[in-house]
């Protein structure tokens, strides 16, 4: 998908998020070394020299050319298709192979990478200059087992996807719960969020209750435990195409015991198809600046203003 000309979309308020998101799982990245992208609105290329991997901005500052449509990487540097110019890892101009010097003033974007949770993170900010603030933890051991993976493109911006998770009562009438649940215990601290409750899922052998603690580290990523009859963890990644495309991927986990795998992909299930329900509504809602919310619907003004924290009007 083409990235948007705007960072503002048409039936949304708020520009795209800063924070950490999800680029690839690492059992899927590309194995070729230069890769075209979009994301947060902009061409991209990911480059991978051995085990290296950058992700750069795709426009090559000399004259344009779009480094993922034929450029290469020779000798740890990324070279442009039109005219050989170099780049290498911090993005500075390596090479002018029909000049004497490099220029001072070509410089590819650089967004900084780290893996998490077997996924590759970028960290996006729309000021080049404004670095990592908070870091994502890892939170899967070693002998964690994936038990089912979910890839969604929709048309719907980052904050429309989210706010679900305080929504409680469309959990009943979208979804067909028997009962309409509550937000537990709510940690906020800067850019992590920590949601501890119990919610009622669906089963062969009819509704039951589990408990459930979602955290979230910033916009981008979202770690969550389901402790039903054995615990699965979910790892979110939304991550923004433009403004108005959300790619949403979700990996689940369980401990390795015949139980949790069961579960596990029972669970995995589950979700999916609440988040195919939901997703008609999605693309089809407008944001609402000042809704008329019920008393009970407290937690979704709150979810507002911890969100509002990663918009930042891009210069």
């Amino acid at each position: 998908m083409t990235a948007s000309a705007s960072t503002h979309s048409s039936r949304f308020p708020y520009p795209i998020p800063f924070g950490w998101f999800g680029i690839a799982r690492i059992d899927e990245l590309p194995s070729e070394p230069v890769t075209r992208l979009a994301y947060f609105g902009r061409e991209l290329v990911l480059w991978r020299d051995g085990d290296d991997v950058r992700l750069v901005d795709a426009r090559c500052p000399h004259l344009g050319a779009h480094l993922g449509v034929g450029g290469t990487v020779r000798d740890g540097q990324l070279v442009c298709p039109f005219h050989g110019w170099s780049f290498g890892p911090d993005g500075a101009n390596t090479c002018v192979p029909y000049a004497d010097r490099p220029h001072p003033n070509a410089r590819l974007r650089v967004y900084p990478t780290v893996v998490r949770n077997r996924l590759l993170l970028a960290w996006y900010h729309p000021d080049p200059a404004v670095a990592p603030t908070f870091d994502v933890p890892d939170a899967l051991g070693d002998d964690a087992v994936e038990c089912g993976r979910l890839d969604f493109t929709v048309a719907t911006a980052w904050q429309e996807i989210a706010e679900n998770s305080v929504d409680m009562a469309h959990f009943k009438f979208v979804h067909g719960l028997e009962r309409i649940g509550q937000v537990g215990e709510l940690t906020l601290d800067g850019p992590f969020r920590k949601v501890a409750s119990r919610q009622q899922y669906n089963s062969a052998r009819g509704p039951i209750d589990g408990a459930l603690e979602s955290n979230s580290f910033g916009p981008g990523v979202g770690i969550t435990h389901f402790d039903l009859v054995s615990r699965v963890t979910q790892v979110s990644a939304m991550t923004a195409i433009d403004a108005d495309h959300v790619h949403a991927r979700f990996t689940f986990y369980h401990a390795g015991d015949e139980l949790s795998a069961k579960v596990g992909k029972s669970f995995a299930e589950e979700v999916r198809r609440q988040f195919q329900q939901d997703i008609p509504i999605w693309e089809s809602k407008f944001a609402m600046p000042r809704p008329a919310l019920a008393p009970s619907e407290q937690p979704i003004a709150t979810f507002r203003k911890w969100a509002s924290q990663f918009y930042v009007a891009e210069s």
